[in-house]
């Protein structure tokens, strides 16, 4: 699985020419954001009168997302762009630039408390490796309800700058918001907690915030450095892992490369289960929807027999 670690020039002229010729206004204000989790919490605090769209496809991974003319148009409209920040999705900030130079940025993850890594802003895509439990520069802040909640009020103070006479709805919204995600974080932690402490193997290092709320123990990955494919003596090295702790699970993700996973499963023993830090499709197309599924996914998997 390869990164992308830069919006392409190709990419960026693409882009350029797409928004060259721009499309009627349309009949709502246009807010969007860079994953389908993401632009399920905006649609919520925006209410009826925003379109919120998403610019990366669900299914597809943002390691190898390249927008195409066909998707910048829907950039262009746009009076907010909503980002996971940390070095994410960097390249969004090139793209508003070529495509949506009216549109307010909202880098949602310093509003959650996360900041980049040294380098990392300006290279436009980090996971790096957190295995040391440092946990502020780590992008995947969306999979804890808790970090969520805390861009409530950035989103709806920015809502509120760009449509003054909806103020009252933005922030009583955020606040409904803010209560229903209080109720998901008490019911994954209830999903959870005959599972605490279990050591996991993941596809890679995205699972750090879910983790850490939840109480599981990431010992391993199958991608040690984002983007790269294993080597044969990762997986062995994994494979050793695997049997030394006794895992009996290897939870993968529907964008990750299946090959390298059914290696791992096949050499050590392990089942496999399927957790999924992006959703936006049928049975996880909602942000609680998406904590639900891959709450039950960790438990059913770490209680395998």
């Amino acid at each position: 699985m390869q990164a992308m670690p830069r919006l392409p020039a190709l990419a960026l002229a693409l882009a350029a020419a797409a928004c060259a010729g721009r499309p009627a206004e349309p009949d709502r204000l246009v807010a969007v954001a860079t994953i389908p989790p993401l632009a399920d919490v905006v649609g919520r605090v925006a209410g009826p009168d925003w379109e919120v769209r998403t610019l990366v496809p669900p299914g597809t991974s943002p390691h190898v997302f390249e927008p195409a003319p066909r998707d910048v148009r829907l950039v262009a409209p746009a009076r907010l762009i909503v980002t996971v920040g940390a070095g994410y999705d960097g390249w969004a900030a090139k793209l508003a630039a070529a495509c949506a130079s009216r549109a307010r940025l909202l880098d949602a993850g310093r509003a959650a408390g996360i900041e980049p890594a040294a380098g990392e802003e300006a290279a436009g895509h980090s996971h790096g490796d957190h295995s040391d439990g440092d946990l502020s520069h780590e992008p995947h802040w969306w999979l804890s309800p808790d970090r969520v909640l805390r861009t409530l009020p950035a989103l709806a103070a920015v809502l509120s700058d760009l449509d003054p006479a909806g103020a009252a709805g933005y922030l009583g919204r955020a606040e409904a918001v803010a209560g229903e995600l209080r109720s998901l974080d008490a019911e994954i932690a209830e999903t959870l907690r005959s599972v605490e402490g279990a050591p996991i193997a993941t596809a890679h290092n995205a699972w750090g915030h879910f983790a850490d709320r939840y109480r599981l123990n990431p010992v391993a990955s199958i991608e040690p450095v984002p983007g790269r494919e294993p080597s044969p003596r990762d997986i062995r090295e994994l494979v050793l892992l695997a049997r030394r702790k006794g895992l009996r699970t290897l939870f993968t993700e529907p964008q990750f490369p299946e090959d390298a996973a059914r290696v791992v499963a096949k050499e050590a023993g392990l089942k496999i289960a399927t957790v999924d830090p992006i959703g936006g499709v049928p049975g996880r197309t909602g942000y609680d929807e998406l904590l639900r599924f891959n709450a039950r996914a960790f438990r059913g998997g770490l209680e395998a027999r």
